[in-house]
């Protein structure tokens, strides 16, 4: 039986925290909330907000998003940002378990660049490069963590199947007969 717990996935830009949240959820039956998606529901790109709105008001929205996060039994992703955001983790850690997805720099830089780096909204990229932002980021993922899960590039099967094989080990937060 699983409890009614909240999990929520942090990590970089590219780590997957978004895919795998939805096949997470999916296997839990969950209900699956991106921080990103709703943002972007007022109508405008990430990239788009802070290129006219700047940084700060961008973090500003992002931590509104995950101050309204609540509920039971979801898995949360927000932004690769939020552990800028002292209250907003605050907030993550008080409804959920927080779980950083730690991806190494190699695999974030080959994903990123198959995709399109300038219109993912990525904090700082203006002003570092994405290693600067890993180093900057990376201590503060796994302050916040209640789990660290380490990921490469395996299949999602493969990184789904680490996840929840870590999740299991969690029995705070699980019921000892998890299936997963």
């Amino acid at each position: 039986m699983i409890l009614d717990n909240n999990i929520t996935l942090i990590g970089m830009p590219a780590s997957g925290k978004s895919t795998l949240g939805r096949l997470l959820s999916n296997k839990l039956g969950y209900s699956f909330k991106d921080c990103d998606e709703i943002i972007e529901q007022a109508g405008r790109r990430l990239q788009e907000i802070i290129d006219i709105d700047g940084e700060n008001a961008f973090l500003l929205m992002e931590e509104r998003a995950i101050l309204g996060l609540s509920g039971k039994k979801n898995v949360f992703s927000p932004g690769g940002s939020c552990v800028l955001l002292p209250q907003a983790m605050a907030h993550l850690r008080a409804i959920s378990l927080v779980v950083f997805i730690d991806v190494p720099l190699p695999v974030l830089k080959a994903r990123l660049l198959g995709s399109k780096a300038s219109s993912r909204g990525i904090i700082g990229q203006r002003n570092m490069d994405l290693a600067m932002i890993y180093l900057l980021r990376t201590p503060l993922y796994k302050e916040y963590a209640n789990l660290v899960v380490h990921l490469g590039d395996n299949s999602l099967r493969l990184n789904l199947e680490t996840l929840t094989r870590a999740l299991r080990q969690l029995p705070k937060y699980f019921g000892s007969d998890i299936v997963l």
